[in-house]
């Protein structure tokens, strides 16, 4: 079966979404970032951009999606993760999810879909999500969850886990800190790990992570 592409899937989704249902609201970010990864031993280290967006559609559908690229001397780097839950109980969503990671020998990809559990209070809003690789459905699974924490007034932190637990698995992990600056403008600061294991699932294939720091507007 042909691979689909991630990105792809969601950016249809959102626009052909976005002619059926008007927009609740949307946050989106923009961030500087430094690269630092490990391929078997080999090191790459460089900069490029970070873009983020998040919002709803409708009350009861969601999006998230990242992006990051960057240059290592001749070699590109993309890491991007996507989703969208539509709520069909006032606590459970259908969730589809995509995310790749391009990186010199290293490419990964994986789309799935699942289940996904909320919880949303003034102070918290937190998800659990499970789903299956859609090229191997029941065979391969993603799993994970996301948290947003108020920290005070004005501010943020959201922690996100995932693993594709894969023949080739993959785990990510991210950590952002959002200070607002005004009710639409924030300053964000991040951190976010990636790590990939090779066919057998014993030994790192590629390591690294990504500091960036930007903006962030909500319309």
């Amino acid at each position: 079966m042909r691979k689909l592409k991630p990105l792809v899937i969601i950016f249809s989704l959102l626009l052909s979404v976005t002619t059926a249902f008007s927009q609740v609201g949307v946050s989106a970010g923009l961030s500087y970032g430094y690269f630092n990864y490990d391929i078997s031993g080999t090191k790459y280290t460089g900069d490029g951009g970070v873009f983020s967006l998040e919002g709803q559609l409708s009350p009861s559908l969601t999006y998230s999606l990242s992006m990051s690229d960057g240059k290592f001397d001749d070699v590109v780097l993309n890491n991007s993760a996507g989703s969208v839950t539509y709520t069909v109980l006032p606590n459970i969503g259908v969730h589809f999810m995509a995310s790749q990671i391009k990186l010199a020998t290293v490419q990964e990809t994986d789309t799935a879909l699942g289940f996904s559990y909320m919880i949303d209070t003034p102070n918290l809003g937190m998800s659990v999500f499970l789903g299956s690789d859609i090229n191997s459905y029941g065979k391969f699974y993603t799993y994970g969850t996301k948290i947003n924490l108020g920290v005070t007034k004005g501010s943020s932190l959201i922690l996100s886990y995932k693993t594709e637990d894969r023949k080739q698995k993959a785990t990510t992990m991210d950590a952002r800190f959002v200070y607002d600056l005004s009710s639409n403008l924030g300053l964000t600061l991040g951190y976010k790990s990636t790590e990939t294991k090779n066919d057998a699932g014993t030994a790192v294939r590629l390591k690294g992570n990504t500091t960036y720091a930007g903006i962030v507007y909500r319309f």
